[in-house]
């Protein structure tokens, strides 16, 4: 295997934290490369991540540019690990903290960002402008200094993102370069000037995440070069768009929430990286903000099956001591977990079966209710489509439905996808608008909620939606936050939701024209006054805590309409965002009405998560199952009945349960179609059905 194409076969990865400052003498005084690497071959792993820098900004290298850790007393970690690594054949990428830098702020206080309401006493990390063309230079010349003294496997960027809004001079020079205009100071998501600085925004950071890959690339051209992703995931503040991609070998990225996190995670990487395998990161403590506190054994098992079900690396994230110690207890654990994970690393591989696409939209990260505040009041957070995207792939995920998270690299290919998913879409151009709109003349099948295709990215909101036409619907107004109800409009749609008569939704309504071009599903219900109102002097309520249904309406809510050759289910309501029972069993139901006939299915309970890869070069299929219960370790899972079609004219010839390839039995109808029945999933299961053409 080449140097450059080692990350195609590691699955095992490991980083240990060290962001150690020096103001003690005793800090990092007791790190040693040998006892990692014992440390390291306990652990499993095959590939390590390993601190050159820090947020700290100090080095763990005798740096003839930046300041070494004052504790190595000029010691040569950096090299002392690296030899180390490369003996014992495990890739070694090296990790660089951007924008984060203490060490760079204290010394040139004017690199600092300048949020807009002026200097503020930072927190642990300083944070110095991307822009600012000193630092550039100096971590431009740090990044050439690492990479042509020592020959790394691999380089990791990490805090590549806007920790906030800077509006520092040199921001504010170069934007009014580019542009002719000052930097907006309020935020406001349907003005066309704030809409510009934001993509400035965004392109600046593409274009740091370009300008240090190719500096990490001075020696070696081929070598794998990724910046941490995670934040392009977590809303608009950090400005990293998904364009930015294009920018890293393979897409890695650190997470630290719950189970749908790691799956839209997992999904959405998996279709935006150029390579793979992608790499999921978490920690082995139980938060980030916990330094002793383990997680349960089935817990961190559960989270690197996880991976393996996409066929994705895992790495397991520790912390390093102050003075510099590992505890050998937490390595003898990891290691237990990829013992477990190792025999099934021959099989990964392979291109997800996606009979669903959700459309995950970078630019409708923006929070339309953060609109008028000023810059420096701007949160992190989950905007309204962010929140509709992750309660879409988690009932897709509960019925066992095949899915993936799309965007927009993929609308030039939206003919492969039976369904497509717009999930509260609040932002979109004209190129996606037509896409879709071809997409379903075609023959494709749509389901579309909330404000999708009302406003464009450059901040236009229209008066209808852009695909109004597409939806057989239209809009007559919107009344932001109050709770409204929907009710179905036949007996069938009435059977989907008993017990229930309605369904509530509490956000943004928006009210369609009372005559839609469709078939209504469910029409608008309003409510005796509103939550937010009633007091015992002000009689505008109801009932105890809440505001029940009170007048029925003729207005559509939910409406199915035929375009061209294909359908669209819309939704006025983003019902996918709001977990429920009775939301979940709705849209289940109406997304196996547009689906038809699924390429797999699986008679199981909710929490287990199903997945399977398609590796067309090897005629066969990989088949996962994860029992993926909130509660450790979780109570096995036995008898899961699943079908699979195969691909156009072949036929399946075997199916073995991995990794010690037992055979299982197994059926097919007249069309080809597998049905077999796994035993017992007590935390994973892959297993492998092969074909032949007929």
């Amino acid at each position: 295997m080449s140097q450059s194409s080692w990350y195609r076969s590691r699955y095992r990865r490991m980083l240990v934290d060290m962001h150690i400052p020096d103001w003690d003498q005793g800090f990092l005084a007791r790190y040693d490369p040998q006892t990692m690497i014992e440390r390291y071959v306990q652990a499993r792993v095959n590939a390590v991540m390993f601190y050159c820098q820090s947020h700290v900004g100090l080095c763990y290298w005798p740096t003839k540019i930046g300041t070494q850790h004052a504790n190595l007393r000029g010691r040569d970690v950096v090299g002392e690990l690296l030899a180390l690594l490369k003996e014992r054949d495990i890739a070694a990428t090296a990790y660089y903290s951007l924008v984060f830098n203490n060490q760079a702020l204290l010394e040139h206080p004017d690199w600092a960002i300048m949020p807009a309401q002026g200097y503020r006493r930072p927190g642990r990390y300083g944070h110095v402008c991307p822009n600012n063309p000193d630092y550039r230079a100096f971590a431009l010349a740090q990044t050439e200094e690492l990479v042509t003294g020592y020959d790394f496997d691999g380089f990791f960027f990490d805090m590549t993102f806007w920790p906030a809004i800077c509006v520092c001079p040199h921001c504010r020079r170069r934007y009014l370069e580019e542009t002719g205009k000052p930097i907006p100071l309020t935020i406001d998501w349907l003005s066309p000037d704030w809409c510009a600085f934001q993509a400035a925004r965004e392109r600046w950071i593409s274009e740091l995440a370009e300008m240090f890959t190719a500096q990490a690339r001075l020696r070696n051209p081929d070598m794998p070069v990724y910046h941490n992703f995670a934040t392009a995931l977590s809303g608009w503040l950090p400005a990293v768009p998904f364009s930015s991609a294009t920018h890293h070998t393979f897409l890695g990225a650190d997470f630290y929430g719950d189970r749908v996190e790691q799956l839209v995670a997992c999904k959405t990487m998996l279709n935006l990286s150029e390579y793979h395998p992608i790499e999921f990161m978490t920690s082995r403590c139980s938060t980030v903000f916990n330094h002793v506190t383990t997680k349960p054994e089935a817990e961190m098992a559960l989270q690197a099956y996880a991976a393996l079900l996409f066929s994705a690396a895992f790495l397991f994230i520790d912390a390093v001591n102050p003075d510099g110690t590992v505890e050998p207890e937490t390595y003898a654990r990891i290691g237990e977990i990829f013992a477990q994970t190792a025999p099934y690393e021959p099989y990964l591989g392979g291109a997800s079966v996606e009979d669903v696409a959700v459309y995950f939209s970078d630019s409708s990260r923006a929070d339309i209710s953060q609109s008028g505040i000023p810059l420096d009041q701007a949160a992190w957070g989950q905007s309204p489509h962010t929140q509709a995207v992750r309660g879409m792939c988690r009932l897709l995920q509960q019925a066992h439905l095949p899915f993936g998270v799309i965007t927009r690299k993929q609308f030039t290919a939206l003919d492969r996808y039976k369904v497509v998913v717009l999930p509260d879409v609040t932002r979109m151009d004209a190129d996606e608008v037509s896409a879709i709109r071809s997409y379903v003349r075609s023959g494709g099948r749509v389901y579309a909620s909330g404000m999708t295709s009302l406003t464009e990215t450059r901040g236009v909101r229209h008066d209808d939606f852009m695909l109004a036409d597409v939806f057989g619907s239209h809009m007559d107004g919107i009344d932001p936050g109050t709770v409204v109800y929907l009710k179905p409009a036949s007996r069938a749609m009435a059977k989907r939701i008993l017990p229930q008569k309605y369904v509530q939704y509490d956000g943004t309504t928006l009210y369609l024209e009372p005559q839609p071009e469709g078939d209504v599903l469910a029409t608008l219900s309003l409510p005796y006054g509103s939550p937010e109102r009633g007091s015992v002097f002000d009689q505008s309520w109801a009932s105890i805590h809440t505001s029940p249904p009170w007048l029925d309406t003729d207005r559509p809510t939910l409406v199915r309409h035929r375009y061209g050759k294909g359908e669209v289910i819309y939704c006025a309501a983003a019902l996918e965002a709001e977990e429920s029972d009775v939301n979940t069993r709705l849209l289940v139901a109406l997304m196996r009405d547009l689906l038809d006939t699924p390429s797999y299915t699986a008679e199981a309970h909710p929490a287990v998560w199903m997945n399977v890869m398609h590796q067309p070069d090897q005629n066969r299929y990989l088949i996962g199952f994860l029992n993926a219960q909130s509660q450790v370790p979780p109570m096995p899972v036995a008898q899961i009945a699943f079908t699979l079609c195969p691909p156009a004219g072949a036929r399946f010839t075997t199916l073995v349960r991995l990794p010690d390839e037992a055979p299982i039995s197994f059926a097919t109808t007249d069309d080809g179609v597998l049905h077999a029945t796994v035993d017992a999933v007590p935390i994973f299961a892959l297993l492998m059905a092969s074909y032949a053409q007929a």
